[in-house]
Parts: C-alpha cells; sequence; structure tokens
C-alpha cells in the first residue's frame, strides 16, 4: 500500500501550523499523563486569539461536573453541549476555550463546555457518566445539541445513543466511534500527523485500564445495532486522519436506518485541526462550515 504524500496533500500554511505543534512535541513516552495535559494546554493556547468582545462566560458545576457556559445573546434557541478531544486523556476547559467561545460567537447560541474526568486516572465510563449527567440537568430547558471533536465526539455520539429523542441535533468533529484497527483509514493514514494509529491504541489502553474491553456503544457508538431515531447528524471528518472511516460509516448507518446525517470530509486536512482556524484558511473554511451546520 502507498504512504499518503503529505507534502503534497498539505498547503503551506498548514505545514507551518505541523511544525509549530511539533516544537511542542515532548519526546515519544516520556511525558507522564499530567506533563502531557500541561504540554497540550500550552499548545493550544499558543495558537488562541482573544474570545469575542459579546461572549461573556461563567464556570459552574452541573450534576457535579466542572463545565463553563458561554453566552452571547438574551434569546438564544439552543445549548450546544459541547465535549472536547483529546483522547479521554488530555485537553479541559481551557484547552478548548477559544473553540466553545468562536462556536457561541457565530451561531449566536450558548455553549456549555464540559470537563470530563480523565484517564488514566479516572477510566471507562467515568468520562461518560460525566456528560450524560450534564445532559440530563441541562435537558427541559432549551434545545440540546451534542457537539464535540475526537474523543468529544466519541461522548456526543454516545450520549446521543441513549438519549436520542431529546437531543436537537448531534455534531461529529473527526469523530473517533470505533475500536482501533477496524477500518481502512486507520491503516492507510497510520502514520498522519497530530494522530497516529500507534497513538489512538495507546489512548485506548488508557482509556479502559485494567477492566475487560466494553462492547456497548456508551465505549464506542458504532458497537451499538440500533441507529433507528437518531437526531439530525452533522459530520465533518478530515482527509488525512486515521479515523475519517468511522464517520463516513456513522452516517451510513444513521441514513440507512431512516435518520437524516450530512457528512463532508475537509479536504488537505488532519485530525485537530480546530486549532489551526487562525493560521490557515482551509482550516477557517472548515470551521465556517461547522458552526454553519450547528446554527
Amino acid at each position: 500500500m502507498t504512504s499518503p504524500d503529505y507534502d503534497t496533500l498539505f498547503d503551506a500554511e498548514i505545514h507551518a501550523y505541523l511544525k509549530t505543534c511539533a516544537s511542542f512535541a515532548p519526546e515519544a513516552g516520556t511525558a507522564t499523563p499530567s506533563e502531557a495535559r500541561a504540554v497540550f494546554d500550552k499548545m493550544n493556547l499558543h495558537f488562541n486569539l482573544p474570545i469575542p468582545k459579546n461572549v461573556s462566560t461563567t464556570d459552574s458545576k452541573i450534576n457535579g461536573v466542572p463545565t463553563r457556559h458561554y453566552t452571547c445573546s438574551n434569546s438564544p434557541k439552543a445549548v450546544v453541549q459541547y465535549m472536547h478531544g483529546g483522547g479521554f486523556m488530555v485537553g479541559d476547559l481551557e484547552s478548548h476555550h477559544t473553540i466553545c467561545a468562536d462556536i457561541c460567537d457565530q451561531t449566536g447560541l450558548d455553549v456549555v463546555s464540559v470537563d470530563y474526568r480523565l484517564s488514566p486516572e479516572h477510566p471507562h465510563p467515568a468520562a461518560y457518566n460525566d456528560t450524560l449527567a450534564v445532559f440530563d440537568a441541562l435537558h427541559g430547558n432549551l434545545p440540546i445539541i451534542l457537539a464535540g471533536d475526537s474523543a468529544g465526539a466519541t461522548l456526543a455520539a454516545s450520549v446521543a445513543m441513549v438519549r436520542r429523542e431529546k437531543v436537537k441535533a448531534l455534531m461529529l468533529i473527526y469523530p473517533w466511534l470505533d475500536k482501533p484497527g477496524e477500518h481502512a483509514s486507520f491503516r492507510t493514514h497510520a502514520n498522519a500527523p497530530i494522530l497516529t494509529a500507534a497513538g489512538i491504541v495507546e489512548f485506548d489502553k488508557l482509556r479502559v485500564g485494567d477492566q475487560p474491553q466494553p462492547s456497548d456503544p456508551s465505549y464506542f457508538p458504532l458497537l451499538g445495532d440500533d441507529f433507528n431515531n437518531m437526531p439530525h447528524t452533522f459530520i465533518s471528518t478530515a482527509e488525512c486522519d486515521p479515523l475519517k472511516d468511522e464517520g463516513a460509516l456513522f452516517q451510513q448507518l444513521v441514513d440507512y436506518s431512516g435518520g437524516t446525517a450530512e457528512h463532508i470530509e475537509e479536504p488537505g486536512l488532519m485530525h485537530g485541526h480546530l486549532r489551526a482556524r487562525n493560521v490557515s484558511s482551509v482550516a477557517a473554511a472548515a470551521f465556517n462550515r461547522i458552526t454553519f451546520a450547528i446554527k
């Protein structure tokens, strides 16, 4: 199998972005989880711009789970419950602070960012339980759009599977939806930048800990067998991502089951491109399509 030529698939802006990301990366296998989290936050902070002036934030606990509430309207029509990415091991309210603020600004909707518990200290189903607890507390006020990127999209889709008739819509951004190694893109893009196949396997090991690997959709949505009555779903995948086939399959299953799902594969982009939106015109266009779909 011929390896993808990332030199030609990415434009100059993305190459510059990837070079900057690489400058933050610790030597492989040397960072503890807490050190990896600090590096991840530092890298995200490097690319952040100030949040829009019309967006205000409030930190609070919802059902015991730390959250950050973003608002820019006195009469929002819905709330976006957002779960950050990071392989279930890194990421927090700060790593995705400006992403959530920009979603709020560009859609006019409230956003609630969820600071779910991380592995390996808190193995599955801790993150899932936190996401579900926040959803159940928010439900009954405004309509809820479940959204997330990468591992956060796993959580969004898993909760949608068990609360499908209560979810207004579902937004999945380069989602991780199945066990490692089940799809062709896992092998084709095994050595893609930002997220490799080996990295996915390691994240999965940390997530499950010492317990047997679960086989239900609370772990990975594509382990489920019922896609009927799912909420309207939008899936954004990246061309150069080992996870991209999982998003495409999820869209097909929702459609085949009588639902409505839209899928777009963003060319010339890789996993994690949300943080590149301020330095890449291609990533910015992808982000605009995401926020337009949410709105």
